[in-house]
């Protein structure tokens, strides 16, 4: 039996996921909501757990974490990601999840990414949203505009959590760090209306976050990083967290991670994998790219605006961190190229 911070009890509908740490359930009585409870195991090894998760609960009450879709006909608001509405605790009073928003329909970014050929969301074959999917998303230039909107929609939803604003729009001297953003921990739905079709990422695992201000530090005892998205430096500040961004926006743009389709000539012969080349800066169109054989899936990146190659160049190539872009810059660089009205996305690139 589980209550919330009321009191009350709550329900567990069918269970939506579960991991090393936790298993995810429908909310039994709110369908737009999931509940998050965690292992026993993992409590114990977290012992800062908790307190991090009342700060977070803390956080959602006060802070705007929407976004709003906008087509002619209607706004569509959505959270921007799984952070905790209300807390979980068990029979004997301990804090043991926590209550999150949820989305309908979401698949996770890791499939988009992927979605190079015929079995591009095959394991959703049979859900109604599958034809969707595939006719916008499989990657070629009749979804190019699509991912791109979806890059701009990622910046903007992530913006929220590093440029925190109160609910009356003052800046809070609060930073949230993630140090483990993948497309997997990212869901993305996809919701058609009569003008438009809207591209809503969600973004997940958000009680792993680091939490920093000028009285200390909450921060996971056990973080956890993913070698393709981590930034060469270590964990250390909201930089780290641009240099995966990054990687994610380049993945979905140009079909290939930065860091592979690569050989070292000359001075990186010893070069055999991404992670060297990512330890090395070995972006292929940074200041080492004279000295790389790069796969043909690198080559449309010539293709693309100045401001766009400056801002992927900063983020996966920057001397140093504090020089990668933010997600401001990064909404304005992806508006400029869909504003464009002589782009002809089906002509943009070479497939």
């Amino acid at each position: 039996m589980y209550k919330n911070l009321s009191g009350n009890q709550i329900p567990l509908g069918e269970e939506l996921g579960k991991g090393a740490a936790a298993q995810v359930f429908l909310h039994g009585s709110d369908s737009k909501k999931a509940i998050k409870i965690f292992h026993a195991h993992h409590l114990a090894r977290e012992a800062g757990l908790a307190k991090r998760l009342k700060k977070l609960h803390e956080i959602s009450r006060h802070i705007h974490l929407y976004v709003d879709y906008k087509s002619p006909t209607q706004t569509i608001s959505k959270p921007v990601g799984s952070l905790p509405e209300d807390l979980v605790f068990d029979a004997k009073g301990r804090l043991v999840g926590f209550v999150m928003p949820t989305i309908k329909n979401g698949i996770d970014l890791s499939q988009v990414v992927f979605a190079r050929d015929h079995s591009a969301f095959f394991k959703y074959k049979h859900k109604p949203f599958y034809a969707l999917w595939y006719d916008n998303f499989t990657y070629g230039a009749h979804s190019l505009r699509n991912r791109f909107i979806l890059c701009y929609n990622l910046a903007h939803s992530f913006g929220k959590l590093y440029k925190l604003q109160s609910l009356q729009g003052i800046p809070l001297n609060l930073q949230l760090y993630n140090f483990d953003i993948k497309p997997a921990n990212i869901l993305v739905s996809l919701e058609k209306t009569s003008s438009s079709l809207h591209i809503m990422p969600f973004i997940l695992d958000l009680d792993n976050l680091t939490l920093k201000n000028e009285t200390g530090v909450l921060a996971p005892d056990h973080p956890q990083f993913t070698p393709e998205y981590k930034a060469p430096e270590g964990p250390l500040d909201h930089y780290y967290d641009y240099f995966s961004i990054a990687v994610i926006f380049y993945q979905l743009i140009f079909n290939i991670h930065p860091f592979e389709g690569i050989q070292g000539k000359t001075r990186f012969t010893d070069g055999t994998n991404r992670d060297f080349f990512m330890q090395n800066q070995c972006f292929p169109w940074g200041k080492n790219g004279k000295f790389l054989e790069i796969s043909p899936q690198h080559a449309n990146f010539k293709r693309l605006p100045e401001i766009l190659k400056d801002l992927f160049v900063r983020a996966l190539d920057a001397p140093a961190r504090h020089l990668r872009p933010d997600m401001a810059e990064w909404q304005k660089g992806f508006v400029l190229l869909l504003k464009d009205p002589s782009l002809q996305f089906d002509k943009f690139f070479k497939f």
